[in-house]
């Protein structure tokens, strides 16, 4: 999803890709955003105007419902939108300097339609305008296709701008670009148990090596046959267990890499803990060693690989995601906060493993979503100003890094079954 900078940044991003097309035809050619206009300069140019915004037809609702029944935004509406550009070429009759423009842009929108991660990332930092436009980060990339426009209606477009004799001209659609509300949504508390025999989601996937499914667990879970629901998320200090088919070898290692950071562990795995179809490692302690500065939550993706001898290539299973839950470490100043005169309330979490500037930290607390930022003499921390804070008492706290949550329970082994319950230490109580 992207922000209310989302159309404006498509914009800057298609005039740069027309500026270098028309500039490899005709030296000295300029893109313009805006009507176009007769009396501009340079001579040859070409303006490139949005004329018609529509949603889009296939996602226009996508999102519903947006809303429970007391009114309370469960998703974050967002508008999906189709953009309907005019490109008018100016130029040298004598010279077709429009028509080889036209060529050179056709050409290129043809070969290399889509925006690009990098192309929007240099847009946004040619124009100041454009700084904290997070389109890049969209999942839903942005795609220019020519528009079929006869006579009759290119002829309608041209009679909104008044008295504008018509220049060679070309239509284009960009589809689509998705803008999400800022409205905060306020996610359902995890679910305990999920009946006496649920074992979880197992994923299949392909190709050899095969991992099938990943369970998350105490580091006890490991030497157990039968074993308790797994939790839903992997966390510092916990075992991850990939069960799939051919995951044995020699030297064997299971592969972390952050799906937004550049972070990459390599955990080894040992012999003893290892079988045709199922591999254990056990993550590093939240406070030992280098885990805060090696570690990140949010979006992990795994991966076996099985290390060979000499020259050969090592062979790496399929690759598959999963989550690095934050825990909530030390409260500050304490499970009891009092607001100041103003009525905010003020909560500093310790965050294991650390967030990192380029991620995104809420912390959820009585159906509020609160906006963290990084505390700037302790990166481990993480401030929250709660303004017209409510009075709460034994109020449940999460955190939420990247849209991946801390898990608010414990489990509890003794007496047996398993089972889960929320965990008393991250409650506060706002006074």
């Amino acid at each position: 999803m992207s922000n209310a900078l989302a159309i404006a940044t498509v914009t800057t991003a298609l005039a740069q890709v027309v500026r270098t097309a028309a500039q490899s035809v005709v030296n000295g050619a300029d893109v313009l955003t805006g009507r176009p206009d007769p009396a501009a300069s340079p001579a040859h140019r070409i303006h490139l105007f949005l004329y018609q915004v529509l949603p889009n037809i296939a996602l226009r609702n996508s999102d519903l419902p947006m809303r429970s029944s007391n009114g309370k935004t469960i998703t974050r509406p967002t508008a999906a939108l189709d953009l309907h550009y005019l490109l008018a070429f100016y130029g040298s009759e004598t010279e077709l300097e429009a028509q080889r423009m036209l060529g050179a842009v056709v050409r290129d929108l043809h070969s290399r339609p889509v925006l690009t991660r990098s192309m929007i990332q240099a847009s946004i930092a040619s124009q100041p305008f454009l700084n904290g436009s997070n389109l890049a980060d969209a999942v839903e990339q942005v795609k220019f296709t020519p528009l079929s426009v006869t006579v009759e209606e290119m002829s309608k477009i041209w009679s909104i701008f008044y008295q504008i004799p018509y220049a060679l001209s070309i239509a284009y659609q960009g589809s689509v670009v998705l803008i999400e509300s800022d409205e905060s949504v306020q996610s359902a508390f995890p679910v305990l148990k999920r009946g006496d025999t649920d074992k979880g989601v197992n994923t299949l996937l392909g190709p050899f090596p095969l991992i099938e499914s990943v369970y998350f667990g105490l580091p006890t879970d490991a030497i157990l046959q039968s074993r308790p629901l797994s939790l839903p998320a992997a966390q510092l200090g916990l075992c991850v267990i990939v069960m799939g088919h051919n995951v044995s070898g020699e030297d064997v290692s299971l592969t972390f890499n952050h799906s937004k950071l550049e972070l990459s562990q390599d955990l080894p795995v040992d012999q003893s803990d290892l079988s045709a179809t199922e591999l254990k490692v056990t993550l590093p302690q939240p406070d030992s060693g280098t885990s805060q500065t090696d570690w990140a939550p949010g979006v992990y993706t795994i991966t076996v690989v099985q290390k060979s001898s000499g020259n050969a290539l090592d062979i790496t299973s399929n690759t598959i995601p999963i989550a690095l839950s934050p825990i909530i470490g030390a409260i500050e100043p304490g499970t009891t906060i009092a607001r100041d005169a103003q009525g905010t309330a003020t909560i500093t979490i310790t965050c294991r493993p650390r967030v990192r500037s380029e991620q995104q930290v809420h912390l959820l607390l009585a159906g509020m979503e609160i906006v963290g930022q990084i505390d700037g003499g302790n990166p481990d921390k993480v401030n929250f100003a709660i303004e017209n804070a409510p009075a709460v008492s034994g109020a449940l706290i999460r955190l939420r890094v990247d849209g991946i949550e801390s898990m608010p329970f414990n489990r509890v082994d003794v007496p047996p079954p398993p089972r889960f319950e929320f965990d008393a230490n991250q409650r506060v109580t706002i006074t």
